[in-house]
């Protein structure tokens, strides 16, 4: 890119005077501090509805406050399809950073802490996307200029390097190791190993103001998680089970028939199926996992996968190409695409899996075991681990209907993410819905141009 830049005559560079001039003019706005509104999108790989589709374009909100003396307030929400929206509240500073769930659907009221080393180096990342700030951050460190480039050890001990065209007093990039930040005007475009992480295209500023720190506040009600005990089988009743205790948080639930074991999603990684599913054949001796359904083909719900080559694959319609291209040879051969109502014989066991139509993926599946009452679904309902019920998002909508609809007897939902529930959370949870006024187009404006913060 340099090179390139430098050929064309669109960098142009005095000595080390001119540089530190160029860095001392953008840095002295923000080097009090600084409140900054983004809004652009995050580009997720295996998230989309299409399961044609391997990138995502997630619409992206982000606010923050930066301060000197690595302080420093995040907030962001990404929303992705079906509007299921994450929002994250993260203060840090030179000790450490707690990070909250603002919604509390996906870590409920768990306060989430992080070593002071977390802080520093998530706070440097910050700066980087306010480029005066990443001048600051040179000029306070011991830097070189050489050829058009300033070099210096950030905050995190990590060599940045920094392209500035003194001629128009502007950084033009940043770059640290794999990760590169591309300044245009009031644009900033994130990307890793070569590929376009976030972009954002939307940025408003202002000067921070000594009442602004105010802001760098968790609320009380959140505390330090409860400890998830070890990896263990939860009997559900009548030979179903969900999967505690894993590492990632994440649950499998399965169920156990005379000829055979079937899976509803396998393990966020290789590493802990390989654990899981040990632990599901040893709960059930002398019988294998004869069969895995995919509640849907997000990257997090298939990627313990290939540990069940020998099984027999559900998926939803047009999952399989989703599959493979993930896979590649590591794909397992026996895959079947749900395209209607299908029942799987356990041995006496009948377990039933449908199609659902969700806003969520195109590909969603839900099963139902009727000998358990237990219904098995990925990312349609969510509990977390603990707190309070949360408001449903429109997919809880779907699954409502679709019990309705089908008359299903249902006594326990289980989730992947979350603890199980009951039809009467999801009850309460589209009421929470209907009478919520939440804003489901983002994090919000922390700042206004003119009138502060709001």
């Amino acid at each position: 890119m340099l090179p390139l830049l430098a050929t064309l005559g669109i960098l142009s560079f005095g000595g080390s005077g001119a540089a530190d001039e160029s860095l001392a003019a953008l840095c002295r706005p923000v080097e009090q501090g600084v409140l900054v509104d983004l809004a652009g999108s995050r580009f997720t790989p295996e998230q989309g509805y299409d399961p044609g589709e391997p990138v995502t374009t997630i619409d992206a909100r982000q606010s923050m406050l930066l301060l000197p003396g690595d302080n420093f307030l995040l907030r962001t929400s990404t929303v992705y399809p079906g509007q299921i929206e994450f929002r994250y509240r993260t203060v840090g500073t030179a000790e450490g950073e707690s990070t909250v769930d603002e919604l509390g659907w996906r870590d409920g009221d768990v306060l989430q802490r992080d070593d002071a080393a977390s802080s520093i180096k998530d706070g440097a990342d910050l700066r980087m996307l306010v480029p005066g700030l990443a001048a600051c951050d040179a000029l306070a460190a011991k830097h070189e200029t050489n050829a058009g480039e300033v070099r210096f050890t950030d905050r995190a001990g990590r060599p940045v390097t920094l392209s500035l065209d003194t001629t128009a007093g502007a950084l033009t990039e940043a770059q640290i190791g794999a990760e590169r930040y591309r300044y245009g005007p009031s644009q900033v475009a994130y990307t890793r190993d070569g590929h376009l992480v976030a972009r954002w295209d939307t940025i408003i500023t202002r000067p921070a103001r000594p009442e602004d720190r105010s802001l760098l506040t968790i609320d009380s009600a959140y505390r330090p998680a409860t400890p998830a005990g070890p990896l263990r089988a939860t009997a559900l009743g009548s030979g179903a089970y969900r999967i505690d205790g894993a590492g990632s948080g994440y649950h499998a639930g399965f169920v156990v028939g005379s000829r055979g074991i079937v899976l509803f999603d396998p393990s966020v990684s290789p590493e802990e199926a390989q654990t899981v599913r040990a632990l599901i054949e040893q709960t059930a001796p002398g019988r294998k996992v004869t069969h895995v359904v995919l509640s849907h083909v997000h990257r997090d719900h298939v990627a313990g996968l290939p540990v069940y080559a020998d099984a027999e694959i559900f998926v939803g319609a047009g999952g399989s190409a989703a599959l493979r291209r993930q896979f590649g040879d590591r794909t397992p051969a026996r895959m079947h695409e749900v395209t209607t109502r299908t029942t799987l014989d356990l041995g006496g066991r009948p377990v039933r899996i449908d199609p659902i139509a969700s806003s969520h993926s195109g590909t969603m599946l839900v099963g139902f075991d009727p000998g358990s009452g237990t219904l098995f679904q990925g990312d349609l309902f969510y509990l977390p681990e603990r707190g309070t019920v949360p408001a449903a998002f429109a997919t809880g909508q779907e699954l409502s209907a679709f019990i309705a609809r089908e008359k299903l007897p249902v006594r326990t939902i289980v989730g992947v993410h979350g603890r199980s529930g009951t039809p009467a959370d999801l009850d309460r949870a589209l009421e929470l819905a209907r009478v919520a006024r939440n804003d489901r187009g983002g994090v919000g404006r922390m700042i206004a141009p003119d009138r502060g913060v709001d």
